[in-house]
């Protein structure tokens, strides 16, 4: 009888598991059961069976019972320690996210992944984050911050070394201390060994490395935190390739770093005003994202087909090389080979050819501004080893595992940035901005306008790099409204200041705004497309079409608001709730304050109960069952609404 209790209080605390609806798996549960029997067993067995004879026709007597309800009980706090230190990340759905077969592996991982978020914390504070993130910025305070933030991400390597040459780029957040410090940031990378470089081959490649190559050399042509290129000759095409290899590993440690260093500026978010105000925290999320894209090549690919099929109806003349994707996989990508140098070491190739820097630099940047202004995909990443210059002078554009994308919508409000800019108009110059920035509750735009107003002044008889200025006064005014740019929008900015030092390196005179100028007059009628009589005809006949629909359906409108003013049926509708994510997460939080209110008022009514049933004479009476029943319900919706509570700050927010 003994063994029958003992499984059927198993099979309840399994239920009762269930019941609380917690993810945890089913080993666990068990576990969970069986912890659960072998304690409160041992304290029944202590206080009560050692000291009482019991027979073989086992009584539900009143200790019984109560070992079997605090069976229960143990079993959901037991659920509950497992569902809290479970470190397995819920998606939105509340599937998890990583794989959970292996328990050992996951806790290995779960380690070092702690260990590694220590060492990083350490190296911050060690170097001074802490401290200088507390105190008010000012230009002093923000070089001190630089210096410590450039010293933690160089000593923590890896991929903190690549957000901070991000950083870098972001001259609309960042004060120039930020840029010019976090400008300095190397990676130093290892290159794989002959023996990794054959194991990555022999696992990825579709056939033998000897059946696809007549040659494939084993010293590669460069090497990056992420992979390194070879150089090779395909035996079907008899064509000169490079083959770029992901370094073996570099996933899992992309995801542990990646992971860390979003807890990390989630911190520095905590401990900082500053760090909220730029948007710290998104702008990891934001690199997290782009780095999780460059290390799977099959999105590389098709980034080169996308931007090969964008340029090609190019007025300029820039190549991009051809991928050989029936070779190419996850891991392994085939490229066609081109002869040349970096545009840091060509000027040699430019005066073989007789070709002058200026000219070659043009070609380069209106190639790169066809991409933002007109086709909506973008080189995120044109740095100096990024565009090369072939043997022959013709230019060419590498490396596209960072790309961006700009809807019309962006792309219509860049042009018209430019144009506010040209007629020195601060009222279009910040309607373009209102449609490049992410919405905020309240924005100030009037005193938007006056600062942009402001900033034309200043700027409208400054000789000497007037426009250069008024993009760094711009970029310093939308920090001080603590207004921040799409992440599409940020992109494209970034492309533009890394092309603007790689085009310095052809044309030591170049001047950024002067050349997207020059740019919009080459290109004036997509940047306005009336240019004469005709021209305007047929825009106004084009607008007149889109807005034919609506003109139709104006006058039932109209007619409809009137009859409803007569009536008296016009609402207005204020809404928090209209946003879903806002009605979600106050709607989640009642349920759960509801569920947690709901136990304790059956836990107070259970108690009220055993205390009315308390009588000496009996065992147990009707209102004392009732009242252990109640604090098993009231035990089973407080453990529940816990565990809700801790899924829902382990959910992952997309």
């Amino acid at each position: 009888m003994f063994s029958q209790l003992m499984l059927l209080a198993v099979v309840m605390s399994i239920i009762i598991g269930r019941l609380v609806g917690t993810k945890i798996s089913f080993a666990k549960q068990a576990m969970a059961a069986l912890l659960s029997v072998v304690v409160t067993t041992t304290v029944y067995w202590f206080t009560y069976v050692r000291h009482h004879e019991l027979t073989n026709d086992f009584d539900f007597d009143m200790p019984t019972v109560l070992w079997l309800l605090s069976m229960v009980i143990a079993s959901l706090i037991f659920y509950l320690l497992f569902e809290m230190f479970d470190p397995i990340p819920l998606g939105q759905r509340g599937e998890p996210l990583t794989d959970t077969r292996n328990p050992l592996s996951r806790l290995a991982r779960w380690w070092r992944r702690q260990r590694r978020y220590i060492q990083v914390l350490y190296i911050a504070l060690r170097n001074g984050v802490g401290k200088n993130l507390s105190i008010r910025r000012s230009a002093f305070s923000d070089q001190r911050l630089a210096v410590a933030l450039r010293k933690t991400l160089e000593q923590c390597g890896g991929f903190f070394i690549k957000f901070g040459q991000v950083l870098s780029t972001r001259s609309d957040l960042l004060s120039p201390a930020f840029v010019e410090e976090l400008s300095h940031l190397q990676e130093n990378v290892s290159r794989l060994t002959t023996k990794q470089v054959e194991s990555i081959l022999v696992k990825e490649l579709l056939k033998p490395k000897d059946e696809l190559f007549s040659f494939f050399d084993m010293t590669p042509l460069a090497a990056a935190s992420i992979g390194q290129v070879h150089r090779a000759r395909l035996r079907e095409h008899d064509q000169e390739v490079v083959v770029k290899l992901l370094r073996p590993d570099i996933t899992t440690a992309l995801r542990r770093d990646l992971d860390i260093l979003i807890r990390f500026a989630r911190w520095a978010s905590r401990k900082s005003a500053w760090a909220r105000s730029i948007g710290f925290l998104e702008l990891a999320q934001g690199f997290a994202t782009a780095m999780k894209e460059e290390t799977d090549f099959r999105i590389e690919a098709r980034n080169f087909a996308q931007v090969s099929a964008a340029m090609a109806n190019s007025r300029t003349k820039v190549k991009i090389p051809h991928v050989y994707s029936e070779y190419s996989t996850a891991t392994v990508l085939v490229l066609e080979y081109m002869e040349g140098a970096s545009v840091k070491n060509g000027e040699a190739i430019l005066k073989e050819n007789g070709i002058h820097g200026q000219e070659l630099q043009r070609q380069i940047f209106d190639c790169v501004l066809e991409q933002i202004f007109f086709s909506g995909v973008f080189h995120a990443d044109p740095h100096p080893g990024n565009v090369y210059i072939l043997q022959d002078g013709t230019p060419a554009l590498l490396d596209f595992g960072s790309v961006g994308r700009l809807g019309s919508l962006q792309q219509d409000a860049l042009k018209r940035l430019l144009i506010g800019f040209e007629q020195r108009n601060a009222y279009i110059i910040m309607d373009a901005l209102l449609q490049l920035i992410e919405p905020r509750q309240e924005i100030d735009k009037e005193g938007l306008e006056n600062a942009i107003s402001q900033l034309l002044v200043q700027t409208a008889y400054n000789t000497s790099g007037g426009s250069d200025v008024f993009v760094q006064g711009l970029f310093r005014t939308i920090s001080e409204f603590e207004l921040a740019f799409y992440p599409m929008v940020a992109g494209a900015f970034r492309s533009l200041v890394t092309l603007e030092g790689t085009m310095l390196q052809l044309n030591p005179d170049f001047n950024l705004m002067e050349e997207i100028k020059r740019f919009a007059q080459t290109y004036a009628k997509a940047f306005l497309p009336v240019s004469d009589y005709s021209d305007l005809k047929s825009a106004a006949t084009s607008e007149l079409l889109e807005l034919l629909p609506f003109i139709r359906r104006l006058p039932r409108r109209i007619d409809n608001l009137s009859t409803m003013l007569e009536k008296g049926q016009v609402t207005f509708k204020v809404g928090f709730f209209s946003n879903k994510d806002n009605a979600s997460f106050i709607t989640k939080w009642i349920a759960q304050l509801l569920l947690m209110f709901a136990g304790m008022a059956f836990g107070g009514i259970s108690i009220g109960l055993l205390y009315l049933g308390a009588d000496p004479a009996s065992d147990m009476s009707l209102l004392s069952v009732f009242g252990y029943c109640g604090l098993v319900i009231s035990t089973i919706l407080l453990i529940r609404g816990a565990i809700y509570a801790l899924r829902n700050l382990k959910q992952h927010q997309e």
